[in-house]
């Protein structure tokens, strides 16, 4: 150290020394990941001190400056070997890492030089602070990417977000792992490749997994309203469910045949389409039914004329014909049937001026209370008067 002034170090990582310390990395073959990764732990940053601290770091500085300052890569890797107490390495010491682990090593060191590449241009710094503040945002991200990934496999995607208590669990659990993960903690020391992994692949799955979910949301969206858009035109619905006949009753609850039945333009109430080619479940009632219509005067096929007759679908002959359009009345092998009615009196409709004939005089009786003193009551004289 010397008395000079020293020079402020330079803010964010320093050029080059990130390709220097993956080079010290690669002259670390034949020890395992693990070994490797406890040796260079921290090695950016020791170096980066150091030259901050020698005031020798120079804009646009390179390797070889570098091992003008710390010495050959290859001697700081041994250098680093001896200080564990591990041996130097032979000249043909073949590597003994697995083809995964020198996968891995050849990709760090990669990213380690494309770092330092970008470090030496001058937007990098901003944007990689502003990246940088979004990493919680991306932990929250790749949890619900692996969640979808999870849900999908499964069976059970739920859209956007899930809809019930296990599914709201898994997301939950997962969001806490990755935040862990994000802040450096329950990563194993031998599975520090995992964060890695499972980052890369949900970015490279987020667009997909966002055009799943959102096809899953606008599917749940319209199910959720299918009963309005699958409902068909023709027959009678009651509280949401497609009606077979129709039973009318008069006033007194008598259960009433052969009604027709019209709507407010004048057009036929039908319960079933033409043809009659379709089975019914009636309540209370074992099998299935089928309905034939009634002719009118003109011989006219009728299907408003209430209650409709028919007969279980088992007495219809459905595979008979010859090619030809048959009706359900030409198919069926008995005679046609009145299906059992609901109950088979209704609750009668009380006339209240007919039971309480008392209510009549009381009314009459306050009229003539509500008339005025000063009106004139009209005389038997003047009536016969008037009467022609």
């Amino acid at each position: 150290m010397t008395g000079t002034a020293h020079a402020a170090p330079a803010p964010g990582p320093v050029p080059d020394v990130g390709a220097y310390a993956a080079l010290v990395r690669a002259h670390l073959t034949g020890l395992p990941q693990d070994q490797v990764d406890d040796l260079t732990d921290g090695l950016e940053a020791d170096l980066a001190d150091a030259l901050a601290d020698e005031s020798r770091l120079a804009a646009g500085s390179d390797v070889a400056d570098l091992r003008a300052r710390f010495g050959d890569p290859r001697d700081y890797a041994r250098e680093l070997r001896l200080a564990a107490g591990l041996p130097e390495p032979a000249d043909d010491v073949p590597d003994l890492r697995s083809p995964a682990q020198r996968a891995w090593a050849r990709l760090r060191a990669g990213l380690e030089r494309m770092g330092s590449e970008l470090g030496a241009q001058p937007w990098w710094p901003p944007l990689r602070d502003f990246l940088v503040s979004l990493r919680p945002v991306w932990w929250l991200a790749r949890a619900w990417v692996v969640y979808q990934v999870i849900a999908f496999v499964f069976g059970f995607r739920q859209g956007w977000l899930p809809r019930d208590p296990v599914t709201m669990l898994v997301l939950a659990v997962l969001a806490v792992v990755s935040v862990q993960w994000g802040r450096g903690r329950w990563v194993p020391r031998r599975g520090r490749v995992l964060p890695v992994l499972v980052s890369a692949v949900a970015a490279v799955l987020l667009v997909p997994v966002v055009a799943v979910a959102s096809d899953s949301e606008v599917s749940r969206m319209q199910y959720s309203t299918q009963y309005v858009e699958t409902q068909p035109q023709d027959g009678v619905w009651v509280d949401g469910m497609q009606v077979s006949n129709l039973f009318v009753y008069d006033a007194e609850g008598n259960a009433l045949t052969d009604v027709q039945v019209y709507d407010d333009r004048g057009r036929p109430v039908r319960t079933v389409t033409d043809g009659g080619w379709g089975w019914w479940s009636l309540p209370g009632v074992a099998g299935e039914w089928s309905f034939l219509p009634v002719q009118d005067e003109d011989g006219r096929e009728r299907w408003n004329i209430y209650p409709l007759r028919g007969a279980p679908s088992a007495e219809f002959d459905w595979d008979r014909g010859d090619g030809s359009e048959r009706t359900t009345e030409e198919l069926l092998t008995t005679e046609p049937q009145q299906p059992p009615r609901p109950f088979a009196k209704a609750p009668a409709i009380v006339d209240d001026a007919a039971a309480d004939p008392e209510d009549t005089t009381d009314e009459q009786s306050a009229d003539q209370d509500e008339r005025p003193a000063s009106e004139p009551s009209a005389s038997p004289e003047s009536e016969a008067t008037a009467t022609p």
